[in-house]
C-alpha cells in the first residue's frame, strides 16, 4: 500500500475544533488529495467525502475523532471506530476543508483527476466516475503505485502550479544552496549567503551586496538640501 502524503487544514468553526490541538500545525492526514468518496442522501443529493487516513493517525488522535463523531451521532465510539476501519478511515464532509498540503503522490493523483475531468463526458457519468474511482482505489489505496519524484516546479503539472508553490520551490533551492555553502552566522546575517545562493539558482542575473557607502554617496547630497 502506498504511504499517502496529503494533509488538510480545516475551516474555523468546524466540528473538529475541540480536538485540533492533538494535530501538529492543525494538519490532519488524509487518504486522498480530493474527496474521492460519495454518499447519497435520502433526497438523492450526493455529498463528497474526504477520508481521514487511519494508518497515519496516532492512537490518541483516532480515539478523539471516534469520541467526537460518536457524541454527535449519539453512538458508541467503538462502533464508530469499527465503521471507520471497515471503510478505510473516518469520513469528513468537503465543506470543512480549508486548505491542503501534499507530496508527490498527492500531485500525481490530482493530475489524474484533472485528466479525468478533461477526458470524461461532461458532466461525468456514473460509469465514468466509477471507473476512475476503481482505478484510484486499486492503484493508490489497495495497490503500491509509486508517484514520480518532484524536485522542482517543472515536475509539477502546469494545471496545479500556483504562485505560492513556485515561491516554495524557489525558497527551497535557496535554503539548499545556503546549506551546502557552509556559511558562518555572520555570512547569513550580512546577506552574503543569500546573495551567493541567488547567483547559483538564477545564473542569468548577477546579485551582489550593496554597502552603505555604495548606496549613499556623500557627494550626491547638499547640506542645504538635507536641512531645508
Amino acid at each position: 500500500m502506498t504511504k499517502h502524503d496529503t494533509f488538510v487544514k480545516l475551516k474555523p468553526g468546524s466540528p473538529y475544533e475541540p480536538i485540533m490541538d492533538l494535530f501538529p500545525f492543525g494538519m490532519i492526514p488524509m487518504r486522498d488529495p480530493f474527496p474521492l468518496e460519495r454518499v447519497t442522501t435520502s433526497d438523492g443529493e450526493q455529498i463528497p467525502l474526504w477520508i481521514v487516513d487511519l494508518d497515519r493517525l496516532k492512537s490518541s488522535q483516532a480515539v478523539a475523532i471516534s469520541q467526537l463523531i460518536a457524541s454527535v451521532r449519539n453512538a458508541d465510539p467503538l462502533e464508530v471506530t469499527q465503521e471507520a476501519m471497515a471503510q478505510g478511515g473516518f469520513a469528513m464532509k468537503h465543506e470543512w476543508i480549508d486548505s491542503m498540503l501534499c507530496g508527490p503522490e498527492g500531485f500525481q493523483r490530482q493530475k489524474e483527476l484533472a485528466d479525468f475531468f478533461e477526458t470524461a463526458p461532461q458532466p461525468p457519468s456514473a460509469r465514468a466516475y466509477r471507473e476512475f474511482y476503481n482505478s484510484q482505489h486499486d492503484r493508490w489505496i489497495e495497490g503500491n503505485e509509486q508517484p514520480p519524484p518532484i524536485n522542482s516546479i517543472e515536475d509539477v503539472d502546469p494545471r496545479l502550479r500556483t504562485p505560492e508553490l513556485e515561491q516554495h520551490f524557489r525558497m527551497s533551492k535557496i535554503e539548499s544552496a545556503i546549506a551546502q555553502g557552509n556559511y558562518s552566522v555572520m555570512d547569513v546575517l550580512t546577506g552574503r549567503a543569500f546573495t551567493d545562493a541567488l547567483n547559483i539558482i538564477d545564473p542569468e542575473n548577477e546579485y551582489s551586496l550593496v554597502g552603505y557607502d555604495d548606496e549613499f554617496d556623500d557627494d550626491e547630497f547638499d547640506d542645504d538640501e538635507i536641512y531645508e
